[in-house]
């Protein structure tokens, strides 16, 4: 009798088995055959072609800038005056990646930011914040120009050189007063109207995943390594959005300051913000609110709920052992 009913679990358990791979080999089908969306035709000119012509020209020691001292960055930045003339006419221009499916020399893009972080170094050195904090703002645009229209791992790339200007961007952000922190925030607030959005990522994504599974012979191991990775997308989804709040909050916080020098207190509420010092409210992409704000007398707390959606009352994220974010809320200076 045990033996019967164990066979008969069995049985269910490879019918049921059987009727899930048949819904994946369906939805296989069903995916390669369905027609993709329109592929976005590329700007003409395109500025993703003046970084490319920007990224060969690169020379000298950029991966080890923050080594260098100052005559040694300030030879570097001369040496390539060219390359960050070319990249900032890339800037100027709309750009996308193009649209086949070969891989860039993501190695030539990482050293154009690593050559605007080494000028925003130098220019600190030199006692120069205004220069330094526009080198580290453009390395944010850069990294977002760069990944538009390009998939996860070009997003991905994109974010890390967005850190790279953004990380010293918020050291800079007391030594900076109202009038030279009014053209940051204007900067801060195009990037973000302007940037990549998540669903144009994704949307990419599921193009170049159509055409890898219809190179491959075997549509159980495509589907068996996307289930592997969906994590592997979220955590992109978190850190595409974290990098989102960190523009937002850094933004705010340098209206608020501006608006307590003016004022000699901060405000109220953060809608008072606008629109002398921002162009628009403050949203937390987490909770899809306001960020959080309270006074705290000639003080403020600022914050984005993060990852977790949750207000933890200003309880600041940090990093465990692991080196994964643990809970808390994300300030604009949160060592993310």
């Amino acid at each position: 009798m045990h033996t019967a009913a164990m066979a008969g679990k069995r049985r269910k358990f490879l019918q049921m088995s059987a009727a899930v791979a048949a819904l994946i080999l369906f939805g296989v089908i069903i995916f390669i055959t369905t027609a993709p969306a329109p592929i976005p035709l590329l700007p003409k000119p395109n500025g993703y072609d003046d970084f490319l012509r920007a990224g060969a020209m690169v020379r000298g020691s950029v991966g080890n800038y923050t080594a260098l001292d100052h005559d040694q960055l300030s030879a570097l930045i001369s040496t390539n005056a060219d390359p960050l003339r070319q990249l900032r006419v890339g800037l100027t221009r709309a750009c996308s990646l193009p649209t086949g499916f070969t891989f860039t020399n993501l190695s030539l893009l990482k050293s154009l930011v690593q050559l605007l972080a080494a000028e925003g170094r130098l220019a600190e050195m030199e006692g120069r914040p205004v220069d330094a904090a526009q080198s580290y703002v453009d390395a944010i645009r850069f990294g977002n120009e760069m990944s538009r229209g390009g998939f996860l791992l070009y997003r991905l790339v994109g974010i890390a050189c967005e850190n790279m200007g953004y990380m010293p961007l918020t050291k800079l952000v007391p030594q900076l007063n109202c009038e030279q922190a009014k053209p940051i925030i204007a900067a801060l607030e195009k990037i973000d109207e302007d940037g990549v959005r998540w669903d144009d990522v994704l949307r990419a994504e599921r193009r170049f995943a159509r055409h890898e599974l219809r190179q491959t012979h075997n549509p159980i191991a495509w589907v068996s390594g996307w289930w592997a990775n969906r994590r592997a997308i979220e955590k992109a989804r978190e850190k595409h959005y974290v990098m989102l709040a960190r523009l937002r909050l850094v933004a705010g916080e340098l209206a608020l300051r501006c608006y307590r020098s003016a004022h000699g207190n901060p405000p109220d509420r953060l809608e008072q913000l606008t629109p002398e010092y921002l162009q628009r409210t403050l949203l937390d992409p987490f909770s899809g609110q306001l960020l959080a704000y309270r006074r705290q007398g000639t003080n403020w707390l600022l914050y984005s709920f993060g990852v977790d959606g949750v207000d933890d009352g200003g309880k600041a994220v940090g990093r465990s052992v692991q080196g994964a974010p643990n809970h808390g809320d994300l300030f604009y200076d949160s060592p993310w």
